[in-house]
């Protein structure tokens, strides 16, 4: 009777204590549990290194972690990542998403950076509901560099193909052509290297000679505008000269010309009546010429 008393006792002392272990384990799961949101990053590249329960990281600080990745069942190229992130954490709308390594043990991260032009305040609105918010993602500097070394090795293999074909045995014949032809024209300039050197210095010497005289030119193009300054300053004193003589020769037309004209004409007009007068009388009595005019008889009573 007395070891079962014992045994309950075990019993009761092993019950209260795991109760109270597990209690206290629950408080301090309920005070460390942490409350997320899910966001969805659809990727356009294979999104190797990333696993569930990768890192997240906002600005280089760690918010969170990979839920879930799965294929685009629309789209083959792209790849789904669902990321659950600290619902105290906001994102920004122009927040862009990326794959990053992590050391060099080949394993990657998400890394979300905002862009130095994003507003503050403007963020994404999470609900953890289907269908997620979205974050925008964009390829990792891996993927690039990998792009454009494969870029780069199909010029290279395109310049060798071509090189190839410039380098056949025909235009390898027109280049050795060209030098043997070079060499002989270097040949005979050796041979002519006097006449050459004297051909420079007569080219040299026409060169300076072009520079006197253009110099000269100048000096003769600034006498000629002196000239013509000097004919234009004439030609306005000639055309008020002319203008003076202009003036001076209508007014003594006027004054004096007309005048005396006018009195001419008068007595010319004069003579010719006279004139036909006479005419007349010698017509009717040519011996008026030799005995002269006869005074008419006297009428009665004179």
């Amino acid at each position: 009777m007395r070891d079962n008393k014992q045994y309950l006792i075990v019993g009761l002392f092993v019950l209260i204590t795991a109760t109270v272990l597990i209690s206290v384990w629950l408080w301090f799961s309920s005070h460390n549990r942490q409350v997320y949101n899910t966001y969805l990053a659809p990727f356009k590249e294979a999104v190797d290194g990333v696993t569930t329960n990768s890192v997240v990281k906002y600005n280089g600080v760690e918010v969170g972690k990979v839920k879930k990745i799965e294929l685009d069942p629309h789209d083959p190229h792209s790849v789904l990542i669902y990321l659950d992130i600290l619902e105290r954490v906001s994102i920004n709308k122009k927040a862009v998403a990326s794959m990053k390594a992590q050391g060099v043990t080949g394993i990657f991260y998400i890394s979300i950076n905002v862009p130095s032009d994003a507003k503050s305040g403007d963020n994404i609105k999470p609900h953890n509901e289907v269908p997620y918010p979205v974050i925008t993602t964009k390829e990792s500097l891996l993927s690039g560099l990998t792009g454009q070394a494969q870029s780069i090795a199909n010029n290279l293999g395109n310049l060798s193909s071509d090189m190839r074909e410039l380098l056949n045995e025909k235009n390898i014949q027109h280049v050795s052509n060209i030098l043997a032809n070079l060499d002989e024209v270097s040949k005979e300039l050796s041979k002519h290297s006097e006449d050459v050197g004297n051909s420079v210095k007569t080219v040299t010497k026409i060169l300076s000679s072009i520079q006197k005289n253009s110099e000269n030119l100048n000096v003769t193009f600034s006498k000629i505008q002196e000239l013509t300054g000097t004919i234009t300053e004439t030609a306005v004193s000639t055309n008020g000269l002319i203008s003076d003589v202009q003036s001076n020769t209508l007014q003594n037309i006027n004054t004096v010309l007309l005048p005396n004209l006018n009195s001419t004409i008068l007595h010319m007009n004069q003579s010719s009546y006279q004139l036909e007068q006479l005419l007349k009388m010698l017509n009717q009595n040519p011996a008026v010429l030799v005995r002269g005019k006869t005074t008419k008889p006297l009428g009665p009573g004179e």
